[in-house]
C-alpha cells in the first residue's frame, strides 16, 4: 500500500514520455517521430535503395518458435526466483536466524554487513554488462545467486558456519540480476513484441514475490531449507535456459532484430 502512491505517479508522469520515434514511424505517424526527434537534436532522412537493402540484408528473427519461446521462458523464470528470493527468503531469514539462537541484534548487523559487501556491485554489473558481455553478465548473476542458495542450504543443513557470506552472494546475486534482467530484456526481443515481452518479465520479478507474501499472511511459510531447496530448482533452470536461449546483445543494433527487415526501411524512412 505504501508503494501504490508511487506506482499510480508514475504511470500519470508516462504521459509527459514521449513516444519514441521508431514506434512512431512503424505506424505511420511521422511528423510526430520527426517532432520527437527534433526535440533531441536528430533528424529522419528518406534511405537509399542501397542502405535499405544493406539494412535488411541477414537472417530475420522470428517472433514465434522454439528459440522465442525459451528466451522468454528463461527470463521470466530467472526473473520469477529473483522475486522468490528477494521477497520470501530474505524476509524470512532473520526469523530463522533469531529462531537458532541469533539476537535481533546480530541478526540486523549482518543483514546491514551483507548490504555493505553487496553496494559495490551497482557499479561492477554495470561496468561487466556494457564492457564485456551481456548475456554471460546476467548469467553470472543467476550463478552467484545460486551460490548464495546453496550457502544458506548448508547453513541449514550443518547448523554451523557464519551466514554472512550466503547472504552476500544472495543480495549480491539477485541485484545483479533485477539490475541487468529487463534491459537485457528489451534488447533481446524485436521492436513490434519488445514492450510485450518485456512486460511480461517485469511482471514476474513481482509475481515470485507476490507468491511469497501470500503464504506469509497464511502462515504457510515452510522451513528455510526447503525453502532454498525449493527455489534453487528453478535458478539452476534459468542459469541453464539462459546460456541456452540468451543473445549476445553488447554491439548489437537493435534493428537487427526486426524480422522483415528494419521498421526504419519498412517505412521507408
Amino acid at each position: 500500500m505504501l508503494n501504490l502512491p508511487t506506482g499510480l505517479s508514475l504511470v500519470l508522469l508516462g504521459a509527459f514520455i514521449p513516444e519514441s520515434a521508431k514506434f512512431l514511424l512503424a505506424r505511420g505517424r511521422r511528423e510526430e517521430a520527426r517532432a520527437v526527434m527534433a526535440r533531441f537534436g536528430s533528424e529522419a532522412r528518406s534511405t537509399t535503395r542501397a542502405e535499405e537493402a544493406a539494412f535488411t540484408k541477414g537472417p530475420s528473427v522470428a517472433l514465434t518458435g522454439k528459440a522465442f519461446f525459451g528466451k522468454l521462458f528463461a527470463l521470466s523464470l530467472a526473473a520469477i526466483c529473483y522475486g522468490l528470493i528477494n521477497f520470501g527468503l530474505l524476509l524470512w531469514l532473520p526469523a530463522d536466524l533469531v529462531s537458532r539462537g541469533y539476537s535481533m541484534e546480530v541478526t540486523s548487523k549482518l543483514l546491514a554487513e551483507s548490504a555493505l559487501i553487496a553496494f559495490p556491485t551497482v557499479f561492477i554489473v554495470a561496468y561487466l554488462y556494457s564492457s564485456w558481455s551481456t548475456k554471460w553478465s546476467v548469467v553470472g548473476s543467476i550463478a552467484v545467486t545460486l551460490a548464495g542458495l546453496a550457502g544458506v542450504l548448508w547453513l541449514e543443513f550443518t547448523g554451523s558456519g557464519s551466514p554472512v557470506l550466503p547472504v552476500a552472494l544472495l543480495i549480491v546475486g539477485t541485484n545483479g540480476l533485477i539490475a541487468m534482467l529487463l534491459p537485457y530484456a528489451a534488447e533481446s526481443f524485436p521492436l513490434r513484441i519488445r514492450g510485450r515481452t518485456t512486460g511480461t518479465v517485469a511482471a514476474c520479478t513481482k509475481a515470485g514475490g507476490m507468491f511469497a507474501q501470500f503464504l506469509a499472511i497464511l502462515a504457510l511459510v515452510p522451513p528455510l531449507d526447503v525453502v532454498s531447496l525449493i527455489i534453487i530448482v528453478p535458478t539452476i533452470g534459468a542459469l541453464v535456459l539462459v546460456a541456452m536461449f540468451g543473445k549476445e546483445t553488447r554491439g548489437r543494433d537493435l534493428r537487427d532484430l526486426d524480422p522483415d527487415g528494419h521498421t526504419f526501411a519498412a517505412t521507408g524512412v
